[in-house]
């Protein structure tokens, strides 16, 4: 009897208390409300401009011992010399032409690889639009070639320094670096913090 009107209840919470689902809406403010940007029209850095001489001054008073961490990720087909994915390939293909006579030499090198998502990058304002406008209003066609982009990319970003948090989790458990298998979980990081 109580698993029927447990039964019952559960369906009448399901029947009548659910609603449908709905994605999370957002639309792009028209191109007079947003651009040019505060830093104007041309400007290809967007927070970036941020970064001044001042803040970097604070953020190098925060240096407590001067040691550098790298943070870039060596690309090698060698997985003791780079952090790769195991699944994912990282090949060299070398073609030399055999030389004949009176005729052009040339040697290929193919490098088929996918690098995203295996290390550090650094995505800039090229890598995203909406219908055909980019940050700051930069369309497409204006600055989109087959060879890259005119405008928007990562070289004008400048340097940039702020400070950061190295959680040494290898350092808590006594190794030098943890096994690519290794999930770092929330209690991990809580004990490295302690």
């Amino acid at each position: 009897m109580q698993l029927n009107a447990l039964a019952m209840a559960t369906s009448a919470v399901l029947a009548f208390g659910s609603a449908p689902l709905h994605a999370q809406t957002w639309q792009m403010p028209p191109d007079n409300q947003r651009c040019p940007s505060k830093w104007g029209a041309a400007d290809q850095r967007g927070s970036a401009n941020m970064m001044k001489p001042e803040s970097i001054l604070r953020a190098a008073k925060l240096i407590k011992t001067g040691e550098v961490f790298e943070l870039a990720a060596v690309l090698s087909p060698d997985p003791k010399e780079a952090f790769i994915n195991a699944n994912r390939v990282f090949n060299i293909y070398t073609t030399p032409a055999l030389p004949v006579p009176n005729a052009r030499v040339a040697n290929e090198e193919l490098i088929v690889s996918e690098l995203g998502q295996i290390g550090t990058q650094f995505d800039a304002f090229a890598h995203q639009m909406w219908g055909d406008s980019f940050y700051n209003c930069f369309k497409l066609g204006d600055i989109g070639t087959r060879s890259g982009f005119k405008k928007l990319g990562v070289e004008n970003v400048g340097s940039l320094m702020t400070r950061g948090v190295l959680i040494d989790v290898a350092g808590l458990k006594g190794v030098d670096m943890l096994p690519t298998s290794y999930n770092i979980t929330p209690d991990d990081l809580q004990q490295a913090f302690a």
